[in-house]
């Protein structure tokens, strides 16, 4: 009866927040359309030829982008097989969201019963994690499927902390750690980078000195790294080749500080975050939320005055209130002074971590708190219910598969992950044609087969000359002429294209898009031997095991 009730609850809490999900065509949000087009990349990338995908060959009006070398693949993996399947990509986003929906409440339920919470209490959690006014943004305004995916895991891996310091663990249970570290890992880029210091926080209030816990971890993080380096090392490595440093998001990140009226009072409704204080997107940390913050805290004085000692929980009261300031302006002389954190680009991202630590604190209150104060509780979220009823996106729109095919944006907001020397804007020899261009010499182009990731083409040039593909160059592309790889060259007309020079003659071209660069080369190598050797060690363990089971 208990498990039906949680599951009754976590099947209510996906409704209310997907219920925009079932309305035909799909919400206008910031982001969601712009995954949509990299769902289709990636599914011509692989197609084409590209493993793993790297450079979404229809972006940017054909000229391509490589947006997939820096940007969370989970998403774009897990919309492979329906792809597959011919399944409408709008269809894809929303059955991805609603099961990480799913996903991330039994997430919750599950670490809040390894800390050993009763049915009641995991419910009030639930609440709070499910009525977060950061997720429902994330459905219906804002349509960051990576965002998503990261705000849902992040339970998981609190669990997992949780589940190191049993003493026994089987081997299903250590793939199972490894795979929600693996999946966390490729989410998001920047929930990986703020969320894996506060698992490390909460690891060090879990664990202490018990080094055998920490040893386990290591072996499950370190494995979990190595099986998605292939993703993070050409990231952070291949990073100086664009844009990203510089681009505004990044540089004036400290523009995008809240104010705690936004924090408490800010209704949640359609709208974009601006520099400065001016917002018409709501940052409102919810009503259960704030309830949550002001009962613990009364709870935490009233204990030291009784007792002249502050209460175990302390750590967690004030872990949820730093994540909470760091939101605001007063905390910027920190902000400037920390390493690599301008790529948050909005401070107020700390909420993606904040409700899992707020349901702890809810399950708490509930554990000890009195009838009256759990009957407002229930007061508060009716409240909510009737809110995230009236809640709707702006507007749907609805598109056919092709249309997110010959998608012709970057889909990232800054186009941050623009090559430097790519200035498209600024040919002056046409529009984009699948074919290259002879544009100084003299020569002809006959074109064999062209695709973004490959092509294949003969030039009968009559003097020494440039030639042109209309492709934005990356590390990566590789160009074979009479199978000798020619060396690429820029300058003012080329602008960051594909490019080289030949002298007179006939030439068959191959171009196509490689993995050869030594940060995918070695990251690739590692995720290989990591997974075989995953999958060796796992036929070594079935076979030991028969053979345990036949002599018993």
């Amino acid at each position: 009866m208990n498990k039906l009730a949680i599951f009754l609850i976590i099947l209510f809490l996906t409704w209310i927040n997907v219920k925009s999900y079932w309305h035909a065509g799909f919400p206008y949000t910031h982001d969601g359309e712009n995954h949509l087009a990299r769902f289709a990349n990636y599914k011509i990338a692989l197609r084409e030829g590209q493993f793993p995908p790297r450079f979404a060959p229809n972006l940017l009006n054909h000229y391509g982008y490589p947006v997939f070398d820096y940007n969370y693949p989970l998403a774009n993996i897990l919309s492979i097989p329906f792809s597959i399947l011919k399944i409408n990509y709008e269809l894809t986003f929303k059955i991805l969201v609603i099961s990480f929906v799913l996903f991330g409440l039994y997430g919750l339920n599950h670490w809040l019963r390894k800390l050993n919470y009763a049915v009641f209490d995991r419910v009030a959690g639930l609440l709070v994690f499910g009525f977060s006014p950061f997720l429902i943004n994330l459905i219906n305004y804002r349509g960051n499927i990576g965002e998503i995916t990261s705000f849902c895991l992040f339970p998981w891996l609190l669990w997992l902390i949780e589940k190191i310091k049993e003493k026994q663990s089987t081997t299903f249970t250590y793939l199972w750690m490894i795979m929600l570290f693996v999946l966390f890992l490729l989410s998001h880029n920047i929930s990986v980078m703020f969320g894996l210091p506060l698992i490390f926080i909460y690891t060090l209030v879990v664990f202490k000195n018990d080094y055998r816990s920490w040893k386990k971890l290591a072996l499950v993080f370190g494995y979990s790294l190595c099986l998605s380096l292939w993703f993070w090392l050409p990231s952070l490595a291949e990073k100086s080749f664009v844009i990203l440093d510089s681009a505004n998001l990044t540089n004036q990140f400290t523009s995008q500080f809240v104010t705690l009226d936004q924090l408490l009072f800010s209704p949640i409704q359609f709208g974009f975050s601006s520099p400065g204080s001016i917002d018409s997107l709501s940052f409102s940390l919810g009503i259960l939320a704030i309830f949550v913050i002001l009962v613990f805290i009364a709870s935490q004085v009233t204990e030291y005055f009784k007792t002249k000692k502050w209460h175990k929980n302390l750590s967690l009261l004030l872990l949820v209130l730093l994540l909470i300031i760091f939101q605001l302006q007063v905390t910027q002389v920190i902000w400037t002074s920390l390493p690599l954190v301008k790529f948050i680009q909005f401070p107020w991202r700390l909420s993606l971590f904040l409700y899992p630590f707020l349901s702890l604190m809810a399950a708490e209150i509930f554990m000890k708190g009195k009838t009256k104060l759990k009957i407002f509780f229930f007061l508060l979220v009716a409240i909510a219910v009737l809110n995230w009823l009236n809640l709707k996106p702006v507007d749907y729109f609805h598109r056919q598969s092709a249309d997110y095919d010959a998608f012709s944006s970057s889909t990232s907001t800054a186009n941050e992950n623009l090559p430097k020397s790519f200035t498209f804007e600024y040919f002056q020899d046409g529009g984009w044609q699948p074919t290259a261009k002879v544009i100084t010499g003299q020569g002809e182009v006959s074109i064999n087969s062209w695709n973004g990731s490959k092509r294949y083409y003969q030039l009968n040039l009559v003097t020494d000359s440039t030639i042109v593909e209309p492709t934005m160059y990356f590390p990566g592309w590789q160009t074979l002429a009479n199978g000798k790889q020619v060396k690429y060259v820029d300058d003012q007309q080329i602008r960051g294209r594909i490019a080289y020079q030949l002298a007179p003659g006939e030439y068959l071209i191959e171009t196509k898009f490689t993995e050869i660069t030594l940060p995918r080369i070695i990251g690739d190598l590692v995720s290989i031997f990591a997974l075989t050797f995953g999958i060796g060690y796992l036929g070594f363990v079935g076979k030991l095991n028969l053979r345990l089971k036949k002599k018993s």
